[in-house]
């Protein structure tokens, strides 16, 4: 279970317009299509396909970050 000391540095991690090194970012990306995957596959129900979406969109998200910092240089 996790106590307010290790969730910590997952919630820092997790904050909108913080870049991430590209090792974080790929275990991010992977986490949120392993997650979009396991809603897909579960009953279609609103809600299931409402997270599968959302993590769909956050590992999107992730790889318009690796693209825009790979254009930068």
């Amino acid at each position: 279970m996790a106590t307010a000391t290790t969730a910590a540095p997952a919630a820092h991690l997790a904050r909108p317009g913080r870049a991430l090194d590209p090792i974080q970012r790929q275990a991010a990306l992977e986490n949120a299509l392993s997650c979009a995957l396991y809603f897909v596959r579960q009953d279609a129900t609103p809600q299931n396909l409402w997270a599968a979406t959302a993590r769909t969109n956050r590992a999107l998200t992730l790889l318009k970050q690796a693209s825009a910092e790979l254009r930068r240089g």
